[in-house]
């Protein structure tokens, strides 16, 4: 059990845990991200449902359905950044078309798909009802990829396919995932954790745990309070310290590492066979995945301080000279860029889509602060200034991730907040 958590010593741990029979039924996965909490907590459900002892190569119909991520007594909630991984999961199976990879890549896209599950969701939730439509759709096309069916013999049409389900799965994560965990969807989990399980036991996978709002919170906390029998919750995280001390009391810790040089070569070689060269984690690696590069996300959060600075000054602002220094190295080349407004430094950025483009971008920006700062060019007015715009770019995050705000008004908004805090 747990082969396919590779570098991660809490994988002995667990499965000393099974065979001892002391393994709790409050788990809380704690590490930095990347670092395999979602696979090792697919990987558990799966074993403690098998009927046949857990080994990985077991072929029990239990086994068979957790593989495929389509077993009923598995949930999965929470906030969660997926389309990267599938996009690198999906150039894996269109390059090998192994049955390897065909779990792979099909796992990726339940990994997301599995968070709108009917027994989690409010049907009066506009996020779900917007995401029915293409959970149909999502669903119909990964039957066709089911390892119990051959797969097209023309390449082309396999890759048609993919691209298909990896399309419907961007939008489903852009326009329809939560932030956080809804309060009804801890309600609901909790109903479903308490009905009888269609085999062994069920398993609610909580991921971000520490991304709950107060009021969902309190509710799990009710849940762990009174563990339902033949259920197991566990929760992620890659802060621990920010989860509540009475959530923390309840559940057991165990520590995921940062995975060294040569556990990461293993994941991105053998999982998803790719050239591990000059990859030193696996956050880099799902980069490559991105539909902008990040070079061109630090140029356009270049752009878009340099828009700020000059409009600045225009209103009769005090320059910043630190800032100035931080972004003009990225500016110098090409300098043909230099005049672009907010509308194209959005268009450099796809429009900000996936999210993870717009998070990256935001990210961008603080740097050159920290950047400013760390050279010692920012004076103290500048270092109150960089405070206030703190503030602002965590309201810019906030505005597009939860309040849907389109992400040319939100930067709008964000250049003018950053001017008046001149």
């Amino acid at each position: 059990m747990f082969e396919n958590l590779i570098g991660q010593p809490a994988a002995g741990l667990l499965a000393e845990d099974i065979a001892s029979k002391r393994l709790p039924p409050s788990i809380l996965f704690s590490g930095p991200s990347a670092s395999g909490k979602l696979t090792c907590a697919i990987e558990l459900a799966r074993v403690l449902s098998c009927e046949k002892g857990g080994s990985w190569t077991c072929t029990c119909a239990s086994c068979l359905r957790h593989k495929e991520l389509a077993h009923p007594d598995l949930l999965i909630a929470g906030p969660k950044d997926s389309i990267l991984e599938i996009r690198a999961a999906a150039a894996a199976f269109i390059a090998n078309r192994t049955p390897a990879t065909r779990y792979l890549f099909l796992r990726s896209v339940r990994k997301l798909s599995l968070r709108f599950h009917p027994s989690l969701s409010d049907r009066d939730d506009s996020k779900f009802a917007k995401a029915l439509p293409l959970l149909a759709d999502l669903e119909e096309r990964l039957e066709e990829l089911s390892p119990s069916r051959p797969l097209p013999e023309d390449g082309a049409e396999l890759e048609k396919c993919v691209k298909g389900v990896v399309g419907i799965a961007e939008k489903l994560e852009t326009d329809c995932l939560w932030d956080s965990m809804p309060v009804a969807q801890v309600r609901n989990a909790a109903a479903w954790s308490r009905l009888s399980p269609s085999g062994r036991t069920k398993v609610l996978v909580v991921e971000g745990a520490d991304r709950m709002q107060e009021s969902a919170r309190n509710a799990f906390l009710k849940v762990l309070e009174e563990p339902p029998a033949n259920a197991v919750f566990i929760l992620t995280t890659s802060r621990r310290g920010a989860i509540m001390p009475t959530i923390l009391s309840r559940v057991r810790t165990y520590a995921f590492i940062e995975r060294d040089s040569q556990s990461v070569a293993e994941v991105v070689s053998r999982v998803f066979r790719a050239d591990p060269a000059g990859i030193d984690n696996l956050t880099n690696f799902f980069y490559r995945f991105l539909p902008v590069q990040p070079d061109t996300i630090t140029a356009a959060a270049a752009l878009f301080v340099d828009l700020v600075l000059k409009q600045a000054i225009d209103s009769g602002r005090r320059p910043l000279p630190g800032l100035r220094g931080a972004v003009s190295s990225v500016l110098s080349e090409p300098d043909s860029l230099a005049d672009l407004g907010i509308p194209q430094i959005v268009s450099m950025l796809n429009k900000c889509k996936p999210g993870i483009v717009w998070h990256l971008f935001l990210s961008s920006v603080a740097g050159f602060m920290r950047k400013a700062l760390a050279s010692g060019g920012a004076d103290a007015r500048e270092t109150s200034i960089f405070a206030r715009w703190t503030a602002s770019i965590r309201k810019a995050l906030d505005s597009v991730d939860i309040y849907n705000i389109n992400p040319v008004s939100a930067l709008e908004m964000l250049s003018l907040e950053m001017r008046e805090a001149c």
